[in-house]
């Protein structure tokens, strides 16, 4: 039995059919969301995930090209490394554990690419949030600010990461 809810999927339907106005920022969060998710999967196959990290970056804008060029941007790229290594998963049992213990994402029912696809936006969407977080204005030094920020996205998009900082530090 096939029914027409089951197939009802809002995030994709166009900005003017889910009530919200063309270009807004939730549209576009969402569809850069799975964008970036995307190429994180094929970085993460290709062992391109530094310059992954260094467009994601960048394209944060020109805040984040100027953090890029300084000791914010020493600080963040291997911070973000690290977390993309922790929580990107090795194999299909690695995924419904790391899925399940960071982001605390029940994938039952979904296909194994389906799995790692939900996986991939939610470390994409934790990634920015640390972007974001480092390259607010602010005092302090960038290697605090960075530590800062991946506390505070940790705690808010992925729980399980902050156990797991806990027993290993970053390097």
């Amino acid at each position: 039995m096939k029914s027409r809810l089951l197939d009802y999927i809002p995030e994709f339907l166009p900005a003017t059919m889910s009530g919200s106005k063309p270009g807004s920022g939730a549209a576009q969060e969402v569809g850069s969301e799975m964008e970036y998710g995307a190429t994180l999967l094929e970085a993460h196959a290709a062992r391109e995930l530094p310059r992954f990290l260094v467009k994601l970056v960048m394209d944060s804008g020109p805040a984040g090209r100027a953090a890029l060029r300084g000791p914010t941007g020493r600080a963040l790229l291997p911070a973000l490394n690290w977390v993309a290594r922790q929580a990107m998963p090795r194999d299909s049992a690695d995924l419904k554990r790391k899925s399940a213990g960071i982001f605390g994402l029940e994938l039952e029912g979904l296909s194994p690419e389906d799995k790692e696809f939900e996986l991939a936006r939610h470390l994409v969407r934790l990634l920015r949030a640390v972007i974001d977080a480092v390259l607010a204005p602010g005092p302090g030094e960038p290697a605090l600010r960075v530590r800062a920020a991946l506390a505070l996205a940790a705690r808010r998009h992925a729980p399980g990461l902050l156990k797991r900082a806990a027993r290993v530090q970053p390097r």
